[in-house]
């Protein structure tokens, strides 16, 4: 699957830690073979692929559409059709499907977030 995650509070801070869980969720999505990517409504935050050494499992990182979905993904750059969407925000989720998480705000250690969108999407994938 093409696994669409947002980037601002949803997997970092806003003091842009790493939310837990998300390089053990990356690590197992791309063993399992789905192409992950990341995308922002800020636009691409490839600083933040950088910043915590994502490359190896990060197939592109773009501008999130904000409304249009499918119309501004051509528009955007975005090459592939999101199969599953992870976001703070509902809308994506609704229209791509997917897992909606709550707000990432500040580090926190105790987060599982994560590892519920790892259930949802293998379940997802199973069901394929």
């Amino acid at each position: 699957m093409n696994i669409f995650f947002d980037v601002d509070q949803t997997i970092i801070s806003s003091a842009n830690d790493l939310r837990p869980g998300v390089l053990e969720l990356f690590e197992t999505l791309k063993g399992d073979g789905h192409a992950i990517y990341l995308w922002s409504g800020l636009g691409p935050r490839d600083e933040i692929v950088a910043m915590h050494k994502l490359q190896t499992y990060i197939s592109g990182c773009y501008e999130k559409p904000l409304t249009r979905y499918d119309e501004l993904l051509k528009p955007l750059g975005i090459p592939v059709r999101p199969d599953y969407a992870v976001d703070d925000h509902e809308g994506l989720v609704l229209h791509f499907g997917g897992t909606l998480v709550s707000h990432y705000l500040v580090t926190n250690e105790g987060d599982r977030e994560m590892w519920r969108v790892g259930v949802s999407i293998a379940a997802r994938a199973t069901a394929r």
